[in-house]
């Protein structure tokens, strides 16, 4: 029996390799015809072309004749207008590299008494743009249209002609058979996960000498996620031991996975400690793994059919929290047709806890139920720490930490506002007396107190007898010192009294920057997150960070950059000539004080 089942494995695994090569010679058949085509289309273009250069030219020699110019006396001028054309009355000198393909084309154009001898490049060169766009037009229609053929012939693919085969041939002794071919393309369909991980760790390998530099600590993220398919999958299929087996094979660099199979039919999975910057990639990592396992028992499944419900949290969430709003997540991704995968972060719901709790949140603050953190400010040159922004965490008794811009539109007084900003500079100068530092610190002001003379007047007496002063910096943010600096002169007055500095924040423009001159207090300008985030993708971002750095250096000011949370951000940012950042990318707000100064 089990040579038996040995010969039936052998003919079944030959037939796999068969309906392999049938589909090999089917592509190379599409990719052949479609180079004929695109052959095809491309000499039909070249002709069109070629016969607008040729109107272009009769027209410049009919305009020549309606002006009454002369080929001589007025050569400068048809030369101009020649130019206007595209044309040159000489021939002009290619590089010697490129001589073989841009030799220039000369023709001779004839209106009435005018004959016009012009040159111009050949037609492909000054019409590449439209040749490139038609030809990738080209390109992505043959591929949108093989994605669809092979979708719609979906049953006839091999990996369900190998199932239907099975089914068909062998008998019921021979089951064992059907399950090696069956493990055998699940194995096949995981390679690719296993390929794709392989090559982001190499990626990693990249950004090891910078992490080394700057003694980076990754901002991880947990996500919990619900999975549902429109379409049911055999009864007698094991989904939770097969899906597991997936995943985990699929995300091996993952320090815990959890796939768990709920009453509904769905799969709950959790994936801890993803790094911050690629939540979204793995998102969609997960989709693409499910997709391809599910097609092993559902050749006729399409990828908008698996949908998926995402919430990223960090520890210490709230799993209530965050299962509801896998669920909101889950429901958005059902209902459209387009996004098969919709993803919420944890904290989406804490503005609205807040605003709806009806609590004080200023006692938070009078009773020191509230922590500093420290966002150290890196040098791209050196990888030394140049300061620390203070960042405040309230200890809610419900939603965990809060960070300032959450609970600060709660506050509900200009009191508590006021109260606020004292208590972190209290904290800010109790930590600098217990730990000298060579370092500053910045402290972000509320808006309200840069226009409070009340807080002035307290700030004057607190720093009477503060020894260090000049270690601390104060950040407005760019449109309040722009729009009210009349207004802001009893702060700088105070701040600059007992030695201490002021820094630009948010800044997202060049247009005033050069008005800094005139403040001595003022040490240096921080980019706004709209023009760090992607600006390695954008090039309008890109030019307006090189405006910035380039005005800010007349005033001899420093530009420093926030949010910065990938490594081609950074280099972006190093290219354009700034000098320093702080971010995700280079570590966490840190809690303790005495880590981070340097003595």
């Amino acid at each position: 029996m089990n040579n038996t089942l040995a010969i039936d494995t052998n003919s079944v695994i030959a037939m796999v390799t068969q309906f392999k090569n049938a589909q090999v010679r089917m592509f190379s058949l599409y990719i052949i015809a479609f180079m004929l085509l695109l052959t095809v289309f491309n000499l039909f273009l070249g002709e069109i072309l070629h016969q607008k250069v040729h109107i272009t030219g009769s027209q410049l020699a009919k305009q020549v004749y309606s002006l009454k110019l002369k080929p001589i006396a007025d050569k400068e001028i048809i030369a101009a207008l020649a130019e206007s054309h595209g044309f040159m009355l000489e021939s002009g000198r290619e590089s010697f590299l490129l001589s073989a393909f841009m030799t220039q084309e000369s023709d001779i154009y004839k209106y009435k008494t005018v004959s016009l001898k012009l040159y111009h490049l050949p037609f492909w060169v000054v019409e590449s743009p439209l040749f490139i766009l038609l030809n990738l037009v080209m390109i992505g229609a043959a591929i949108w249209s093989y994605r669809w053929w092979r979708l719609l012939y979906k049953q006839y693919d091999g990996v369900d002609s190998i199932a239907i085969l099975t089914d068909s041939k062998l008998p019921s002794s021979q089951q064992a058979a059907k399950d090696v071919v069956k493990l055998a393309l699940n194995d096949i369909a995981i390679n690719s996960t296993q390929a794709l991980t392989a090559k982001r760790k190499l990626s990693s390998a990249e950004d090891a000498a910078i992490t080394a530099m700057y003694g980076i600590q990754n901002n991880h993220n947990h996500f919990f996620a619900l999975l549902y398919w429109t379409q049911p999958f055999p009864d007698n299929l094991d989904l939770e031991s097969h899906f597991k087996l997936v995943v985990i094979k699929g995300f091996k660099e993952l320090s815990r996975v959890s796939v768990r199979l709920l009453s509904s039919g769905g799969l709950a999975i959790t994936l801890e400690n993803i790094p911050q910057p690629e939540i979204d990639a793995y998102t969609r990592r997960l989709h693409q793994i499910i997709y391809q396992a599910s097609l092993l028992y559902r050749g006729d499944l399409s990828r908008k059919q698996i949908k998926i419900g995402v919430c990223n949290y960090r520890d210490g969430a709230d799993q209530t929290v965050v299962y509801q709003l896998t669920k909101s997540a889950l429901a958005l991704a059902k209902q459209s047709p387009w996004q098969h995968i919709h993803r919420l972060p944890f904290n989406h719901t804490r503005s609205t806890v807040l605003a709806n709790s009806g609590e004080n949140l200023a006692d938070y603050i009078g009773k020191k139920k509230f922590m500093l953190f420290f966002q150290p400010l890196f040098e791209f040159a050196s990888g030394d720490i140049l300061q620390h922004e203070a960042l405040i965490r309230v200890r809610h008794k419900s939603l965990g930490m809060l960070s300032a811009k959450q609970f600060i539109p709660q506050l509900k007084s200009d009191a508590a506002i006021t109260l606020l900003d004292k208590t972190v500079l209290d904290q800010v100068i109790k930590l600098l007396e217990s730990e000298p530092s060579s370092l500053t610190v910045s402290i972000n002001l509320h808006a309200f107190n840069w226009f409070s003379e009340d807080y002035w007047r307290w700030f004057s007496q607190r720093m009477k007898t503060v020894k260090g002063a000049d270690k601390l910096q104060f950040e407005i943010s760019e449109v309040d010192f722009y729009q009210h600096q009349l207004l802001l002169n009893c702060a700088f007055g105070a701040i600059q009294s007992v030695g201490s500095s002021v820094l630009i924040d948010n800044v997202s423009s060049s247009d005033k920057i050069a008005l800094l001159a005139t403040y001595k207090g003022i040490k240096g300008l921080k980019l706004s997150y709209e023009l760090i985030h992607n600006i390695d993708k954008n090039t309008r971002q890109q030019k307006m960070v090189r405006q910035i750095v380039v005005s800010a250096e007349r005033v001899n000011l420093p530009v420093y950059g926030v949010g910065v949370e990938t490594q081609q951000e950074l280099n972006m940012l190093k290219n354009q000539g700034v000098i320093a950042g702080q971010g995700f990318y280079f570590t966490e707000p840190l809690q303790e004080f005495t880590n981070v100064m340097v003595n």
